[in-house]
């Protein structure tokens, strides 16, 4: 019996090492989302003097999707 101890520690712990290594390290949490029904702000960050940077987004099948916003110069004709 206890020539198994020896073995079975080193697997023991061999286990939980690769167990603990195996864990995701950089869990990041859900995006904060400021909204309405179905529109709102996707906050990304938050810089040192308070200032938020996002995007707009839209809820679509019950998810939030990034809006893309066409738009831009257009060419005028003249007649």
């Amino acid at each position: 019996m206890r020539k198994w101890i020896g073995p079975a520690t080193v697997m023991a712990v061999a286990f939980a090492g690769g167990v603990l290594w195996a864990q995701p390290k950089n869990v990041q949490p859900p995006p904060q989302i400021i909204s309405g029904a179905d529109f709102g702000f996707r906050v990304d960050s938050v810089g040192a003097d308070g200032a938020v940077s996002g995007r707009i987004v839209v809820r679509q099948k019950g998810e939030w999707v990034e809006v893309r916003l066409a738009g831009g110069p257009k060419r005028l004709e003249l007649k």
